[in-house]
C-alpha cells in the first residue's frame, strides 16, 4: 500500500500539460509534413505516369529495332555460312591454280629448251606475229601449233595427267624437305638472347624472393624468440610465487605449512603448442586432479593463481565479486586476511617476505568476516521514497588498533 500511495503522490505531481503541449505542437508539425508528402507523392505520381508513357514508346521502339536486328542476324548467318562455303572451296582451288601455274612453268621451260636446240639445229619452228603495245610487230617466242598433226594435238588422258601431276608434286616436297634440312635457323641467335633476357629475369626474381624470405624467417625467428622468452619469463616468476602465496591462503594453527601448488609445462622447449598443469595439494591432502576438489578448494587455488599472475605485471586494483561464496569461514578468513596483508599502506609499512608487491582491492561480499577487514565500507539500499537506489560510506580505518 506504500508503494501504491508513493507511486499516486508521483503520478498526481506529475506536470502533464507541458508534454501535451508538446505534443500538441508535434502533432501540427506532422501534419505539415504530411501535407508536403501528399504534394510530393502527387508530383511523384505524375512523373511516374509520364515515365510509364516513355517506357511503353521506348518498348514498341525496342521491339521494332528487335525485329529489325533479328532480320539483320538471319541475313549475317546466311552471308557467314557462305563465306565459309567460299572460305572450304578456296584451298582447293588455290591448290589447283598453283598446280596448273607449275605445269605451266614446266611447259615453258620445255619449250625454250627445244627452241634453242631447234636455233642450233638451224630448224625453223612456226611462229605467229604478235603485235606488242607500241604498235610495232616483233617476231617473239609465240609458236603456232596449228601445222602439227592430230596425233600430238590431242588432249593428254586424264590419269596420265594426274599421274604427272604426282610425281610432280612428291619431287618437290623432297626437295623442299631436303631443303629446309640443310637451312640454317637464322632466327636462333635472337631466341637464345630473348631466352638469356628471361632466365636473368627469373634469376633476379628469385634472388630478390630468397633474400626477401630470409628477411622475413629471420623477423620470425627473432619475434618467435622473443615471445618465448617473455612467456618464460612470466611463468618463471608465476610458478616460482604461487606455491608460496597459496601456503599464506591456506595455512592455520594446526597446519602452519599449508598446503602446497605449482605448475608445469606439458612441452618446455614448445610451450606454446601444448598446455601447463596446475596443480593444488591442500593441507593434509595427497594429490588429485583439479576437478576431484571442493568447491572451496578451487577457489583458494584460483585465487593464489590469479595473485600469482598479479605479481609479475601489478594492476592498480582489483574487483572481487563475491569470491567467498564457495568458502567457509575459516577459508574467508584466510582471504581476508591475505588481502589485508596484501594492501598498499600495509605492505609500505611492512616489507614482505617474499617480495610481493601491494595492491588495492574492492571486494563484494555478504559475509562479516570478510569485510571487517576493510578500510572502509560501501553499502548499497534502495530509497522506497524516492524510488532510487543510495549508497553509504563508513571510514574504518580510525577504529583499527
Amino acid at each position: 500500500m506504500s508503494k501504491l500511495k508513493n507511486q499516486l503522490e508521483y503520478e498526481q505531481k506529475r506536470d502533464m500539460q507541458v508534454p501535451i503541449e508538446k505534443l500538441m505542437e508535434t502533432h501540427k508539425s506532422l501534419e505539415k509534413e504530411l501535407k508536403c508528402l501528399h504534394e510530393v507523392e502527387s508530383g511523384a505520381k505524375a512523373e511516374a505516369e509520364r515515365t510509364s508513357n516513355q517506357m511503353e514508346v521506348l518498348k514498341a521502339e525496342a521491339e521494332d529495332w528487335k525485329s529489325t536486328s533479328d532480320g539483320c542476324e538471319k541475313a549475317i548467318d546466311e552471308l557467314k555460312k557462305q563465306n565459309f562455303r567460299a572460305a572450304a572451296v578456296l584451298p582447293k582451288l588455290e591448290r589447283q591454280v598453283k598446280s596448273q601455274e607449275g605445269q605451266l612453268v614446266q611447259l615453258r621451260s620445255l619449250q625454250q629448251v627445244i627452241h634453242e636446240k631447234c636455233e642450233l639445229e638451224q630448224l625453223k619452228l612456226p611462229a605467229v606475229k604478235v603485235q606488242t603495245d607500241t604498235g610495232s610487230s616483233s617476231q617473239e617466242l609465240v609458236l603456232d601449233y596449228s601445222q602439227l598433226s592430230e596425233i600430238y594435238l590431242q588432249d593428254m588422258k586424264l590419269y596420265k595427267r594426274d599421274k604427272f601431276e604426282a610425281e610432280f608434286k612428291q619431287r618437290t616436297a623432297t626437295l623442299v624437305a631436303k631443303i629446309e634440312s640443310t637451312a640454317p635457323n637464322l632466327k636462333a641467335l635472337d631466341q637464345y638472347e630473348a631466352l638469356q633476357r628471361k632466365e636473368r629475369e627469373a634469376t633476379e626474381k628469385f634472388d630478390a624472393a630468397r633474400k626477401e624470405h630470409q628477411e622475413i624467417t629471420e623477423k620470425y625467428n627473432s619475434v618467435k624468440e622473443r615471445r618465448q622468452q617473455l612467456f618464460m619469463e612470466a611463468f618463471d616468476h608465476i610458478s616460482k610465487g604461487i606455491d608460496v602465496i597459496y601456503k599464506q591462503l591456506t595455512k592455520c594453527h594446526t597446519h602452519p605449512l599449508g598446503g602446497t601448488a605449482y605448475l608445469n609445462l606439458e612441452n618446455e622447449d614448445e610451450p606454446f603448442r601444448y598446455g601447463i598443469n596446475y596443480t593444488a595439494m591442500p593441507p593434509t591432502k595427497r594429490f588429485r586432479d583439479m576437478v576431484l576438489l571442493s568447491g572451496g578448494e578451487k577457489t583458494v587455488a584460483a585465487l593464489a593463481l590469479l595473485f600469482a599472475v598479479h605479481s609479475f605485471r601489478p594492476s592498480p586494483f582489483f574487483i572481487l565479486d563475491e569470491v567467498d561464496a564457495a568458502l567457509d569461514n575459516l577459508n574467508v578468513a584466510k582471504v581476508a586476511g591475505f588481502i589485508r596483508s596484501k594492501s598498499c599502506e600495509r605492505v609500505g609499512e611492512e616489507q614482505d617476505c617474499d617480495g610481493g608487491c601491494g595492491f588495492q582491492s574492492i571486494v563484494i561480499s555478504l559475509k562479516d568476516r570478510f569485510y571487517d577487514k576493510a578500510e572502509a565500507l560501501v553499502g548499497v539500499y534502495r530509497d522506497c521514497e524516492q524510488n532510487c537506489s543510495r549508497t553509504l560510506t563508513f571510514d574504518l580505518t580510525k577504529y583499527r588498533f
